[in-house]
């Protein structure tokens, strides 16, 4: 990945005329394809689709606390991850939540990605959770 200027990167979509409806939203650039000149993404998206682009169909697009695409919440214990389609859509989660106006429900499915996801950070992070680091 370090070989390539996006690779691992969070990207936004832009100027893919095959699919216009899919510009403007953000995926992470996994694999860079030396061969092609392209990268395999996966849509921030409930789906996570899975999509092969050119650089010229990404842009740069790092995570910030107005820009979140996903919210990591600590309750009774538990982490919980919230994924949403838009980023639209989880600032008006966050408001909610400062409101109170929400009563978020712990499921498998969001306690393994909340999981996932702070495993990933703390890779990214470079630090080893494992319970036999010594």
């Amino acid at each position: 990945m370090i070989e390539s200027e996006l690779g691992g990167r969070r990207c936004e979509i832009v100027n893919l005329s095959s699919r216009p409806k899919l510009n403007g939203t953000t995926c992470v650039a996994d694999e860079y394809l030396p061969g092609s000149n392209q990268y395999k993404v996966t849509l921030e998206t409930k789906s996570k689709e899975v999509l092969v682009l050119g650089p010229d169909n990404l842009k740069r697009r790092d995570r910030t606390p107005e820009d979140c695409g996903y919210y990591i919440e600590f309750k009774n214990g538990r982490i919980i991850r919230h994924d949403f389609d838009s980023n639209e859509d989880c600032q008006a989660f966050v408001v909610a939540m400062k409101r109170g106006d929400t009563q978020p429900v712990v499921t498998e499915e969001s306690e393994a990605a909340a999981e996932q996801a702070a495993a990933e950070l703390l890779a990214e992070l470079g630090i080893d959770d494992s319970p036999n680091n010594s």
